[in-house]
């Protein structure tokens, strides 16, 4: 079964890869399509936002910030990724 926590490991790999953060949008979403029907909604709507990394720098993450989400996620951390927290001024 897939889960936050194996979420927050793929994603780490990403941002130790250095994946361009577009291409952790477009993986996010398809997370959400393939896995849609078992997460919270809190945790959907961070897919959503993830992705929108694709649309342009304004809506990008930093690394730091997509590795302080892949942390708590991988710790089993509750997160609001409502709440600013996660987004860094280090834009990659």
């Amino acid at each position: 079964m897939y889960t936050k926590v194996i979420f927050g490991r793929e994603l780490k790999e990403r941002i130790v890869q250095k994946q361009p953060v577009t291409e952790i949008g477009i993986w996010a979403y398809e997370i959400f399509l393939e896995y849609n029907g078992i997460f919270d909604d809190n945790f959907l709507n961070m897919l959503i936002t993830l992705n929108a990394m694709g649309l342009g720098q304004e809506f990008a993450f930093s690394y730091t910030g997509l590795n302080a989400l892949a942390d708590d996620l991988i710790a089993g951390k509750e997160i609001d990724f409502m709440l600013n927290e996660y987004r860094q001024s280090d834009i990659p």
